[in-house]
């Protein structure tokens, strides 16, 4: 009987702490809402400067439109990770 009643009061407590985290997206979702959002920055560090590297190439029969897209591109994907890390660590 005494093992049954520890048994359950272990199990309560592991399931309140499962739900306290869940309860304030702890740890994962934050994680990993930043981890997105560091990876979309390096992306977007990445693109801007193709893109002034092309601009300063002076190849003046490239308009750098394909580096400007993905630039635009990277930009809006970093955009909907920091909103993210908003909703999810604060």
């Amino acid at each position: 009987m005494r093992l049954m009643a520890m048994s359950i009061a272990i199990s309560a407590a592991i399931t309140l702490s499962a739900s306290a985290s869940a309860q304030y997206g702890y740890d994962s979702d934050c994680g990993d809402a930043r981890s997105s959002a560091e990876s979309a920055a390096i992306d977007l560090a990445d693109y801007s400067r193709r893109l002034q590297r092309c601009a300063e190439a002076g190849d003046y029969s490239d308009d750098c439109s394909s580096e400007f897209r993905r630039v635009r591109s990277s930009h809006s994907d970093y955009e909907s990770a920091v909103s993210e890390v908003s909703s999810y660590c604060e």
